[in-house]
């Protein structure tokens, strides 16, 4: 069904109940095809029901090889924040933040440090402005009390603009994309570009918390996760700039790409597969992983909440049947979820799997590490959301399979920890 609201139209699914004594008396809805009507003459005619379309099975993500080294892998608040400046300065045509809240000057729970933090954010966005860069920032959460993050967007874009003196570089856009995704991604300045996918709330964090993200900067991964984020903003009417701009970044990409592809093997220093999963594609990969994980399963979330229990405490509870590394992160509880709730489950998982709350730092990363060689970064929080098929971009992570990669991260993300792998204090 197709629906006007406002400039631009959308598609969801419904259904239309059409009576069959009304059918019979040639009562249709205003507009019915004639297809249609011949269709429903023939159900009245025959008495058989409609057969139902050929419903094609769920189709595995699809893989691709690539290059990824364990430094692409950006852990904590501090490395996020030199990462952004980075990547904005090198910038020299596109820039693109989405982050799925946006803070205000005004925010009464920023301290002094935050304000700092955040100042670094936007100063590197003006930088790159003021190079003639064109910047795209966009927000997430259709959860806008107040239209807050809206109204910080407005005021982020008339700070961003000066005096006027860069108008028309500046692509800030006041409406949800419905995502909770978090994007970071521009041109190199090379002729290259990065994308950095995974926890971190760009244009609303105080980069405090442990992030986790990964730095993409092969072509063709670029190229394939600006696709999806063309996907994600494409339905914003007034995103038409910022969707052929990440369209013209992918092609010119693929173009580089099939052009070096005959004289050199780019994967062969650094292989790596790297898969692109959806919100619905993500409870799959976890539930096989805890099925076939060797000596480790570590997950970390920011929240637990309805979902924890089928999400993340049954799988943990799988894989620690059978190997002695199983562990589970978090920070905070949501929901309906109390404290007994979470040590009922600390006590059923006991011998088979540990359950970390971290309070201080805050975790937001959201990943997941398998073995020495598998790794998923995502924006969703395993114990407390749900993919739905329905919205397949509400949720992006990246799957990424390369020698000695989980055991990397889990090095860095460790470090960062006031406790160790066997929950004791760290000297």
């Amino acid at each position: 069904m197709r629906g006007v609201r406002t400039i631009n139209s959308v598609i969801q699914k419904t259904f239309v109940v059409f009576d069959l004594d009304e059918v019979r008396d040639g009562l249709f809805p205003e507009g019915t095809s004639d297809e249609l009507r011949r269709f429903f003459g023939e159900v009245l005619k025959t008495g058989q029901t409609p057969q139902l379309a050929n419903i094609p099975r769920e189709v595995e993500p699809s893989a691709f090889q690539t290059r990824f080294e364990p430094d692409n892998f950006v852990v904590g608040s501090d490395e996020h924040l030199d990462r952004f400046e980075k990547i904005a300065d090198d910038a020299r045509r596109e820039l693109f933040v989405l982050s799925t809240f946006v803070a205000s000057a005004d925010d009464e729970k920023c301290d002094e440090k935050c304000r700092e933090n955040r100042e670094r954010i936007i100063q590197a966005l003006e930088r790159a402005v003021q190079r003639r860069v064109h910047v795209h920032l966009f927000y997430g959460t259709t959860l806008d009390e107040r239209s807050k993050n809206a109204n910080a967007m407005e005021a982020l874009r008339v700070r961003l603009n000066g005096k006027n003196l860069t108008r028309g570089y500046v692509q800030v856009h006041r409406d949800p994309v419905a995502s909770h995704a978090k994007f970071l991604a521009a041109d190199d300045g090379r002729g290259g570009a990065v994308v950095l996918l995974g926890s971190c709330n760009w244009l609303s964090s105080p980069f405090s918390a442990v992030e986790v993200s990964a730095e993409v900067r092969e072509d063709l991964a670029v190229a394939s996760l600006l696709d999806t984020l063309r996907r994600i903003v494409g339905p914003l009417s007034e995103a038409r700039r910022s969707v052929e701009a990440l369209n013209f970044i992918s092609a010119d990409l693929r173009r580089g790409k099939r052009s070096l592809a005959a004289a050199t093997d780019p994967f062969q220093d650094a292989p790596a597969v790297m898969t692109i999963l959806l919100a619905h594609e993500h409870e799959r990969v976890l539930r096989s992983a805890a099925h076939g994980a060797e000596h480790r399963f570590v997950c970390c979330t920011n929240r637990a909440g309805a979902t924890m229990v089928p999400g993340v405490f049954n799988p943990a509870h799988v894989a620690g049947q059978r190997i002695s590394d199983v562990r589970v992160y978090y920070s905070r509880r949501s929901g309906p979820i109390k404290p007994r709730h979470i040590a009922r489950q600390r006590e059923r998982l006991i011998g088979l799997a540990s359950i970390f709350g971290v309070r201080d730092p805050q975790l937001h990363a959201k990943f997941l590490a398998w073995g020495d060689d598998d790794v998923i970064v995502t924006s969703m929080n395993w114990a407390s959301q749900s993919g739905l098929a329905e919205n397949p971009l509400d949720e992006i992570g990246l799957r990424i399979q390369g020698e000695g990669l989980a055991t990397t991260l889990l090095k860095k993300f460790e470090a960062l920890l006031p406790v160790d792998a066997r929950g004791q204090p760290r000297a």
